[in-house]
């Protein structure tokens, strides 16, 4: 079937598999490694330390080296069949299990370009689903063309919940679990998976990579928020079961990296090294600028979800902006790191272990602002003919089909190629110098400045704080006539809050007080020592100072032609 057959069977506890690695040696020595790092993820983890119970093989580690590794040595003749059995631990719970690759295959040491299957020995029915294509539809067996497909392809089984979309003829599917996973507004993520795979597959000229994708969803309870990480025909992301604006926008990040990343690539990203962690000076627009993109994207195709705190998609737009801006320049390392070199040294942080933000500074926001400036900038330099999207569609040109990635110059090249020598100019000051990205000058070219304004916001008259030993939360300051400081709440809106999970207590709360308005009302109901008593308060209005990004009192003709292709869905 493949020249490395991997078997998994059920291990010897419920968060344990065996996997069985066999292949036909090419001497008398068979070694095997485990990665020490994931693609996506720059840092080392040292997975060796988890591989138990090894048949067949002998590992010797490597001490006294940085990364530390574990090779594991099986005698062999050659032109047989070799094997290797180990036991790994995985994610489970709630009758529900989930790993990902590189965190669990071995591989056979300079064979990791030979084609694997890969074959489930669970209880017979059990669910399966990975965006790897099961052979003959036989959902327990897959068959991929490289070591590095198999790695990039994690998998969930047993007890989650299952929801597909179509989008460009493909399926696409949403499987969730953890408890929470009951609150998840399940129609409302579909909406938003589809807007985001039609938006960004409509982006990159229509069409998608991929014959089937997974959003592997571990849900937990919060109003907001999101991480993930990216595969090649999947993704795996922990989301709150509010599914807020900001996990959205996660979503929209991690889909845009089929592109950006997994295809779009400097070239040592893929085949991999998994013993030691890639250099490039790339990753503030792998990832950076796909963040840039995740978020303009959005507004400049009219999305518009539940709790948005902006009035509309192209302030949010704004807004987000304004996010990055303020973390970027809340680092001084700014000033003596650039963005390429926070990306070029990533495996320096951490006392040399890697941490997948950035050496010193943070190559995603500091992107995010490099993708701003650089596309304000190609819009002004060609009269609105050309903007940062065309060296993004160029570079697609260049990696798609399984093409080599890009030289670390290409980026350079392509925005030279459509925005002449300046813009070279340019890229040089603000990717390669450290120091201040010129924001405030590059909105002026779109008549826009930034401001300090005052803002209504919805204030909530009282304060809770976690308290584990009431397993409920209790109120630390409270201006409301009937709410005592120390009043223990059991419920606000209706919902329960009690229990012993910390972050449940209050998520409810801290999600008022993001999308309260004035005038609204939240209803709290307290526990008292005759029984519950519930009391309405009523949100106050109050006024604070917030930077925005505000249009200049006359702007140029000029300047709104240019602000309106920046806002544009399609720009030519």
């Amino acid at each position: 079937l493949a020249d490395l057959k991997y078997t998994v069977y059920p291990g010897s506890a419920e968060n344990k598999l065996r996997v069985e690695l066999e292949l036909v040696a090419q001497s008398d020595t068979v070694e095997f490694q485990i990665p020490n790092w994931a693609p996506g993820s720059y840092r080392y983890d040292d997975v060796w330390k988890r591989v138990t119970d090894v048949k067949g093989g002998v590992g010797v580690t490597s001490i006294g080296t940085n990364p530390i590794i574990t090779t594991w040595s099986v005698p062999a003749s050659k032109g047989k069949v070799a094997r290797i059995s180990y036991e790994i631990p995985v994610q489970f719970a709630n009758k529900t299990g989930h790993f990902s690759g590189p965190s669990f295959y071995m591989y056979p040491v300079g064979r990791t370009q030979e084609p694997c299957s890969v074959e489930f020995k669970f209880a017979p029915g059990t669910p399966i689903i990975t965006g790897m294509n099961p052979v003959g539809g036989n959902q327990a067996l897959y068959k991929v063309p490289t070591y590095d497909v198999l790695a990039d392809n994690p998998v969930t089984w047993g007890d989650f919940t299952l929801d597909t979309y179509k989008s460009y003829g493909k399926t696409h599917y949403i499987a969730y679990r953890g408890i929470p996973k009951k609150d998840v507004d399940r129609a409302y993520v579909i909406k938003a998976c589809k807007f985001i795979s039609d938006m960004e597959a409509d982006f990159f000229g229509g069409g998608v990579p991929y014959d089937r994708y997974v959003w592997h969803f571990s849900v937990n309870d919060a109003p907001d928020g999101a991480g993930g990480l990216e595969h090649l025909s999947s993704t795996q992301i922990s989301l709150a079961s509010g599914v807020g604006p900001g996990a959205v926008s996660v979503l929209s990040h991690e889909f845009f990296h089929l592109w950006n990343v997994k295809r779009i690539r400097s070239k040592i990203l893929g085949p991999f090294d998994y013993t030691t962690q890639p250099q490039t000076g790339a990753l503030w627009w792998l990832e950076g600028v796909t963040d840039y993109y995740a978020h303009t994207l959005l507004g400049r195709y009219g999305w518009y979800g539940k709790n948005e705190r902006q009035a509309d998609p192209i302030s949010k737009l704004y807004a987000d902006a304004v996010q990055n801006l303020s973390a970027v320049r809340s680092r001084q390392a700014r000033f003596d790191v650039s963005p390429y070199m926070a990306s070029y040294r990533v495996r320096e942080a951490s006392n040399g272990r890697g941490n997948s933000q950035g050496y010193l500074v943070s190559y995603y926001d500091t992107g995010w602002l490099c993708g701003l400036a650089l596309d304000i900038e190609m819009l002004d330099l060609t009269n609105g003919k050309h903007s940062l999207d065309d060296v993004e569609l160029a570079l697609w040109d260049q990696c798609k089909d399984d093409k080599p990635g890009f030289e670390e110059g290409d980026i350079r090249r392509h925005l030279v190629r459509f925005g002449g020598y300046a813009m070279g100019t340019f890229y040089d000051d603000v990717v390669m110098k450290p120091g201040e990205i010129p924001v405030e000058k590059q909105l002026a070219k779109l008549g826009l400045e930034l401001a300090t304004v005052d803002e209504k916001f919805g204030s909530i008259p009282f304060s809770l704080r976690v308290s584990i030993e009431d397993n409920a939360p209790r109120v630390t300051l409270s201006e409301v006539s009937g709410i005592a400081q120390g009043a223990i709440v059991t419920k606000i809106n209706g919902t329960d809050v009690t229990g012993a999970d910390a972050r449940a207590q209050t998520s409810l709360y801290r999600s008022l007080q993001r999308t309260a308005k004035p005038g609204d009302i939240i209803k709290v109901t307290l526990k008292e020592a005759t029984g519950t008593r519930e009391i309405n308060v009523k949100v106050a209005e109050g006024t604070r100072k917030v930077q925005k990004i505000t249009s200049v009192k006359y702007p140029t003709e000029r300047q709104m032609m240019l602000r309106r292709k920046f806002e544009s869905k399609k720009r030519n």
